[in-house]
């Protein structure tokens, strides 16, 4: 009777192990969500002096070619 009640014993160990690292060795891939805002929405609320053209357009606009 102590057999079988250390056999079961030790079958439940290994089961538990067997358990533990199939799921530690599960690597979950996490779902990368992208939310877009477009440019028009995202313009609109920012204020002029904030604004994209007004920001940039000192970089295209004083070119000098040779």
């Amino acid at each position: 009777m102590k057999a079988i009640a250390i056999f079961f014993l030790f079958i439940g160990i290994l089961l538990i192990i067997q358990g533990y690292y199939s799921n530690k060795s599960v690597c979950e891939n996490d779902k990368v969500v992208v939310k877009y805002v477009p440019r028009s929405f995202y313009e609109d609320q920012m204020n002029p002096e904030e604004s994209l053209q007004t920001f940039y357009k000192s970089m295209f606009d004083d070119i000098i070619l040779p």
